[in-house]
């Protein structure tokens, strides 16, 4: 089993700032590692990934070299703070950029997504987790990607100095632990039932998928 994490904090690696979303994340990254399951983070904002809604805009473009990370993965997490009641603009960018795969499945009826496990982690000070779970769930679904039950994970409040403090203190939360494991659970347990049992060919029916 592989997870792949498209990590969409605003903060870069060179920056040196630590992301809350990032910190989360790793609380899911380690329920998966005692599952078996090995976790991958892609830190978007460490790619050259231009607007677009082709899989390649040419050159100079990162984003070819990342779609194969997600295409390999048994699952796909969706990694985002909130922004204004919102997902981050590098996580609209992931999306408006997978619009190709959108088109090949309805085009076709398969996608690089379609058995894909999707889930979410969602950080912010402010309400709104809600909202963007529901934007981000209409997408992915609508991607061939499948969502278990309670595969999101969402912090809401202030955050620790370091990365390592927060995810101290995230683990000695309840909740939020509980959260975190039981997502792991559930993606993985997916993730196995759909390599066993992969969706039927969907050729046929592709002109029905909108």
């Amino acid at each position: 089993m592989k997870a792949t994490i498209l990590l969409a904090s605003l903060k870069t690696s060179a920056s040196g700032e630590y992301s809350h979303t990032e910190a989360l994340s790793q609380l899911l990254v380690d329920e998966l590692q005692k599952l078996g399951c090995e976790s991958e983070f892609v830190r978007l904002a460490d790619h050259n990934i231009p607007v677009g809604l082709k899989s390649d805009m040419g050159q100079g473009d990162e984003w070819p070299s990342i779609l194969p990370k997600i295409t390999s993965a048994n699952i796909v997490i969706f990694a985002t703070p909130i922004w204004w009641g919102g997902h981050s603009s590098l996580m609209q960018r992931v999306i408006e950029r997978m619009d190709a795969l959108n088109d090949e499945l309805i085009e076709k009826g398969t996608s690089g997504l379609l058995g894909k496990v999707g889930g979410m982690v969602i950080t912010g000070e402010e309400d709104g987790a809600e909202h963007v779970i529901g934007n981000l769930a209409n997408f992915l679904i609508w991607n061939g990607m499948t969502l278990p039950p309670a595969v999101t994970l969402s912090y809401l409040g202030s955050y620790e100095d370091t990365e390592t403090a927060t995810v101290e203190k995230l683990k000695k939360q309840e909740a939020t632990a509980g959260m975190a494991k039981t997502m792991a659970q559930n993606l993985v347990h997916m993730a196995k039932l759909l390599s066993e049992n992969p969706y039927p060919d969907q050729e046929k029916n592709s002109q029905y998928i909108r």
